[in-house]
């Protein structure tokens, strides 16, 4: 696989200590999500006002941009380093190289048309986000979570969204080849890696695979498909057989072919749980509506996987049944039963689960997504990912942008378009989107993020251009 700039380390994230050192001392992400809780608080007295007193901190600004500098690599950029950065580039002026500069310009030209589609008070914001994820992918097998030290690894789930984003700004070949990358770092039964080595395809430690990436995969293959058949892109859906096949094995088998919820295990808050989430069963429902709609537009592919379609259509109803008398009858919150509003119900509608229910598809409501944001909106505006995220008082943008991209799918464009003028608000001096906003309205954590750059470009493709590609 290609060779990164700067080999990333393996050590994970500041917040995410390893298993002897989090019971001594609870790491910040989990008194972030009240799973101190499940420790026991006899002799952690001390330790737990540490942690609070720590996770009550402003996060540091970790970089603002990510761009080739002078030294021919990539670098992640504090604001001082960016002050010499052109505006909307991702490559200083002063690289000798004139690769990164072509190949920029080149990504954007291709992007063009596309760009032609928005209105002028969107074209800064929908470069921005281009080049954010350009600067991320650039001459690698797939696009990172951001430059900056842990976050400098491939995740399914990010790179999902990726390809769905480059699929309808008119980039499919570039998507197909992000998503043949998690074919080949996939393992034998089925799993994805948390997050893998641009470098390797090699998970860089053991962090629980997490259930979410199979349903947002499907997804994305379901997505990039449907574009390139409106577009008359060329494209081989049996190129990804594997897959396809290893994907949807390992969902029916931990779903009982859908008859009962998926593991319990990591979402994308990345703490251990007790109980099954939303962050798994939502993208979960999100897979199996994707394997209805490759059975309808593709009716060879079972056959060619060893399946029978009917089976397939039968497990995906199962499972929305499932879906629908657990997460579905107790108010869609984090757990089957309890656990407050979640900002991963977002899934669902931005996924294109938003169809009349007479056509078999979960659909949700407007207003519930609304009321989701209401009990959710930090003090900057934005939202955190959770009800039970207790402490933090920053606004998480992958959450906040992927409510937008709800928000549009479900027509409520106003409520779309408002979301993305705060993102637009709240870009770095670089004008890349960061991770977080604090509740002073600040950009804080690592600029830019791959997932927010994508949700950003899909909700525009939505309002604006959209090509047509929906897995609904």
């Amino acid at each position: 696989m290609t060779t990164v700039d700067q080999p990333p380390q393996s050590t994970p994230l500041r917040d995410e200590r390893d298993t002897a050192s989090a019971i001594a001392r609870p790491s910040r992400r989990a008194m972030l999500t009240g799973a101190v809780a499940g420790i026991g608080a006899i002799g952690l007295g001390s330790a737990i006002t540490a942690a609070l007193a720590e996770a009550a901190q402003p996060d540091p600004v970790r970089s603002v941009t990510a761009a080739y500098t002078g030294s021919g690599r990539r670098e992640a950029l504090d604001a001082v380093a960016a002050r010499r950065l052109p505006a909307q580039s991702r490559v200083m002026p002063d690289l000798s190289d004139p690769g990164p500069a072509r190949r920029q310009r080149e990504f954007l030209d291709r992007c063009e048309s596309w760009l032609g589609t928005l209105p002028a008070h969107r074209r800064d914001l929908a470069v921005s986000a281009l080049l954010d994820l350009w600067v991320l992918s650039d001459e690698l097998p797939a696009p990172v979570a951001g430059w900056a030290d842990a976050w400098r690894y491939v995740w399914p789930r990010d790179t999902a969204f990726s390809a769905v984003a480059l699929a309808r700004v008119g980039l499919s070949e570039l998507s197909w080849s992000h998503l043949r990358c998690l074919q080949s770092v996939q393992a034998v039964d089925g799993s994805f890696a948390a997050r893998v080595d641009p470098s390797t395809g090699l998970p860089p430690d053991d962090r629980e695979s997490q259930f979410d990436s199979l349903g947002l995969v499907l997804w994305a293959i379901s997505e990039v498909h449907s574009v390139s058949r409106a577009t008359a892109a060329q494209f081989d859906l049996g190129e990804f057989d594997d897959l396809l096949r290893r994907t949807t094995r390992r969902l029916f088998d931990l779903t009982d072919r859908g008859l009962s919820l998926p593991p319990v295990g990591p979402d994308y808050w990345e703490v251990g749980e007790s109980q099954v989430t939303l962050g798994l069963a939502g993208p979960t429902l999100v897979g199996m509506n994707s394997l209805t709609a490759l059975t309808k537009a593709d009716p060879e592919l079972w056959g060619r996987l060893g399946e029978d379609a009917a089976a397939v259509l039968l497990a995906a109803d199962d499972f929305r049944a499932t879906f629908t008398r657990t997460f579905g009858a107790n108010g869609m919150q984090r757990y089957p039963t309890s656990g407050g509003s979640d900002s991963a119900i977002a899934y669902l509608p931005a996924a294109g689960l938003v169809s009349n229910r007479s056509e078999g598809i979960y659909a949700l409501e407007p207003e519930v997504l609304a009321g989701v944001w209401d009990h959710l909106e930090q003090p900057a505006g934005g939202i955190k990912p959770g009800h039970g995220w207790i402490i933090d008082r920053s606004s998480w943008t992958p959450s906040t942008s992927l409510m937008a991209l709800g928000f549009a799918r479900l027509g409520l464009s106003d409520r779309a378009e408002s979301i993305l003028d705060w993102l637009a608000e709240h870009r770095t001096s670089a004008g890349s989107l960061p991770e977080k906003i604090s509740g002073d309205g600040d950009p804080v954590s690592v600029a830019p993020l791959s997932w927010t750059a994508a949700n950003v470009i899909i909700t525009l493709d939505e309002l604006y251009g959209h090509r047509g590609g929906t897995s609904s």
